[in-house]
């Protein structure tokens, strides 16, 4: 007899992310700005009538490529609950960049996002700068098929952890909206960077696809590459170290090519690891829910 197809945790996951923002659409109506509460509620209605659709198909077909689909496509749905977050972040409060901004120059006496690329302008250093943002991307698409090749529970793991760590990001996005240096400071001529070279042209090419003003604070960027640090620590020893050196260098890319503020990465690093423990415990819980072991 061949057994029951459940839900995977990242499935559920994703479900309590659509009910809970919508709710919070519901009960909020007015933190939603350049669009309507029932554009957004009809969007999740879609989504998951489509996770239904998957599900139903696997369930007549007992496809084995379907199970990775399900177990998988959930994190690449990141490119839409990102830039959605932009419009129902009014609920609390309007705009926190210049609490942003005096918490850097308390910490610092200036302002780092606006000066690292004064100080240093060589052009090399402008596009490793570039390229280190950008590789956070290619990273993440590196680490599930590493983990797909070689441990296929561990690339399920892998992908919850890191959904689980993006939406707890997202939560703070639609909590507290902040565009970030690159769209509310008004940069002169002198700190603005050149807008020439391939992985620049690349970084304007990623922000043309989602790229809204919202989500400074704190850096997901910064969160979810030490979130993959741990991944690697844990599970991945000799991997972590090859991707030491980018991590470090996206960390500093972050405020240099005026993504975010200094305190947006200090906060994204201090919220990866409550954020990957949670995630893990999480993990552990739902599949003892989800798929009980029989005694």
């Amino acid at each position: 007899m061949k057994h029951s197809i459940k839900i995977y945790p990242i499935e559920l996951i994703s479900f309590m992310w659509i009910f809970i923002t919508g709710l919070f659409i519901i009960v909020f109506p007015y933190s939603v700005i350049h669009t309507t509460e029932a554009h957004l509620l009809r969007e999740r209605a879609f989504i998951l009538a489509s996770f239904g659709a998957l599900i139903y198909l696997h369930r007549r077909t007992r496809w084995d490529f379907i199970r990775y689909f399900r177990q998988l496509i959930p994190i690449v749905m990141i490119i839409y609950w990102y830039p959605e977050t932009y419009y129902y972040n009014q609920a609390f409060f309007k705009n926190i960049d210049p609490f942003l901004i005096s918490a850097d120059q308390w910490l610092c006496g200036f302002q780092p996002s606006t000066m690292f690329s004064y100080w240093i302008t060589a052009p090399w250093f402008s596009e490793l700068m570039n390229f280190s943002y950008v590789s956070f991307y290619f990273v993440l698409i590196f680490i599930h098929f590493y983990f797909l090749i070689v441990n296929q529970k561990k690339a399920f793991f892998t992908a919850f952890v890191l959904l689980n760590s993006f939406l707890l990001f997202y939560a703070f996005y639609i909590i507290l909206p902040a565009e970030g240096p690159q769209f509310f400071v008004c940069h002169n001529p002198a700190t603005a960077l050149p807008m020439t070279g391939p992985m620049r042209r690349l970084v304007l090419f990623f922000h043309s696809l989602g790229e809204v003003p919202n989500g400074a604070f704190p850096s997901s960027h910064v969160g979810i590459m030490m979130t993959y640090m741990l991944l690697l620590w844990f599970h991945a020893r000799k991997v972590f170290v090859w991707l030491l050196p980018f991590s470090l260098l996206l960390a500093m890319s972050t405020v240099y090519i005026k993504a975010h503020y200094l305190v947006d990465v200090i906060a994204g690093a201090a919220f990866a690891f409550p954020f990957y423990f949670y995630s893990v415990w999480l993990w552990n819980k739902l599949n003892e829910w989800l798929h009980p072991v029989r005694k």
